[in-house]
C-alpha cells in the first residue's frame, strides 16, 4: 500500500475539493470572526444615556458633572425631543430628566420625583444605570448639606463653598488620595488584577478543528466493495497507517490557516509556541477522532457522532467556554482531553509534558481501536 501517494492525493483534494476547501474556509472565518467579536466585548464600551436638565437651580448642572465622570455610560446632555429620538433610533439606552425643582428639594432634603427615567425595552442596563443615578445623586444630597452646614456653622464666604464644590468633584471623580481601588490595591497585595483574555477564536478554531477531522474520516465508513477501506483491508493496508495519510494534509493546512486567527486576537503571546501547542493538540485530537470513525460503522452514523462528540470534548475540556468553579469534577476529567492541554498553553501555563503524554495516548488508542476493528471485519 502506497501511503505516500494516498497522502499526496489528500493533500491535492483540500485544494481541488471545494467542499472540503469551503470547510477549512469557514472554520478560519467563524475563529477570526469571533476573535475580532470577543475583543470588543471585552473592551469598555460606554452605554449612551441621553441626560435633560430642567433644573432651575445649581444642583442639576453638579449631578450632571458627577454622572460624566462615570466610566462605564456616556451620560450627554441634550433636549427631550432630541432625547427621545435617540431612543427611537436605538442612538441611547436610557434618558434621565432632571425636574425643574431638583436643586429646590435636594436643598429641602426630600428625595421623591427628583427626576425620571426612561429606557429601551429590550435595554438590560436599566437597574444598572438606574443605580449609578440614585448613587450620584446621594453624592450630591451629601454635598449639598455640607454646604449647608459650611455656611450655617462656619460662615463659609462664596469663594471657600466654591473651592468645597471643586473638592468634592475631584472626590466624585475619583482624583482623591482616598479612592475605594486604592484602597481594596493596599488591602490586598498591592497589585492591580489584570483583565483576562478568554481568546474565544483559538479555543473555538481548535474545537472546529477537531469536527473537521473527525468528518475527514467519512472514507472509513464506506463498506462498499468498492470502498477505499474495503479495498484496503483487502490488500493488507493498515487502517491506522491510512488515516495518518489522510489526515495529515488536514492537520498542515489547518495549522497554517490558524496563523490569520492568531493575528486577530493580537495578544496571544508567542505565535510560536501557540501553533506548537495546537500541533500537539491536533495530534492526540487526531487519536480521538480515528477512535470515533472507527466505531461509526455507517456514514449516517459518523454524521450524527461527529457534532456530538465535538462539542461533548471540547466542553469538558474548557474550549467553548471556561469551565466555571464549581465544575472541579469535569476540571479533573478534562485532563484526559488534548483540548485541556490546549487551553493550558494559550493562557501562558505549562502544557508540554502533559499534551506529549495525552496526545500520544489518544493516537495509541486510536490505532490500537483501528487494528482491532480492522482484524474483525477481514473476517
Amino acid at each position: 500500500m502506497n501511503y505516500s501517494a494516498i497522502f499526496k492525493g489528500r493533500m491535492r483534494a483540500l485544494f481541488t475539493d471545494v467542499s472540503s476547501l469551503v470547510i477549512l474556509i469557514i472554520i478560519s472565518v467563524v475563529s477570526v470572526y469571533i476573535s475580532i467579536v470577543s475583543h470588543r466585548a471585552d473592551s469598555v464600551i460606554e452605554t449612551p444615556i441621553a441626560v435633560v436638565n430642567y433644573d432651575k437651580g445649581i444642583w442639576g448642572d453638579e449631578l450632571i458633572k458627577v454622572l460624566q465622570y462615570e466610566e462605564d455610560y456616556d451620560f450627554y446632555v441634550t433636549d427631550e425631543e432630541q432625547a427621545r429620538k435617540a431612543i427611537a433610533r436605538n442612538k441611547a439606552h436610557g434618558l434621565i430628566i432632571i425636574k425643574p425643582d431638583f436643586s429646590e428639594k435636594i436643598s429641602q432634603g426630600e428625595y421623591k420625583s427628583l427626576f425620571s427615567v426612561t429606557v429601551m425595552s429590550d435595554s438590560y442596563e436599566l437597574n444598572a444605570f438606574t443605580e449609578v443615578l440614585i448613587n450620584d445623586a446621594i453624592k450630591i444630597w451629601m454635598e449639598s448639606v455640607t454646604e449647608v452646614k459650611l455656611e450655617e456653622i462656619a460662615n463659609a464666604s462664596e469663594d471657600e463653598i466654591e473651592s468645597f464644590r471643586e473638592d468634592a468633584m475631584e472626590i466624585w471623580g475619583g482624583e482623591s488620595l482616598l479612592d475605594i481601588e486604592s484602597i481594596m490595591v493596599n488591602y490586598t497585595s498591592g497589585e492591580t488584577e489584570e483583565e483576562e483574555n478568554t481568546y474565544s477564536g483559538i479555543r473555538w478554531y481548535a474545537a472546529l478543528s477537531l469536527f473537521y477531522l473527525i468528518i475527514g474520516g467519512t472514507w472509513m465508513c464506506d463498506y462498499g466493495s468498492g470502498g477505499l477501506l474495503k479495498r484496503a483491508i483487502g490488500k493488507g493496508g493498515n487502517i491506522a497507517l491510512m488515516y495518518i495519510s489522510q489526515a495529515l494534509p488536514g492537520l498542515i493546512v489547518t495549522t497554517v490557516m490558524l496563523i490569520p486567527v492568531l493575528i486577530a486576537e493580537k495578544s496571544c503571546g508567542n505565535p510560536f509556541f501557540i501553533l506548537l501547542a495546537y500541533v500537539l493538540y491536533m495530534f492526540g485530537a487526531s487519536g480521538m477522532a480515528l477512535v470515533v470513525c472507527s466505531f461509526s460503522g455507517h456514514l449516517s452514523n459518523l454524521v450524527l457522532t461527529a457534532p456530538v462528540v465535538t462539542m461533548a470534548a471540547s466542553l469538558i475540556s474548557g474550549l467553548l467556554f471556561k469551565l466555571p468553579n464549581w465544575a472541579k469534577f469535569w476540571e479533573i476529567i478534562s485532563v484526559v482531553f488534548p483540548g485541556h492541554w490546549f487551553v493550558l498553553a494559550i493562557e501562558g501555563n505549562h502544557f508540554f509534558l502533559g499534551a506529549i503524554i495525552v496526545g500520544v495516548a489518544w493516537f495509541l488508542v486510536g490505532m490500537i481501536t483501528a487494528w482491532l476493528l480492522g482484524l474483525i471485519r477481514k473476517k
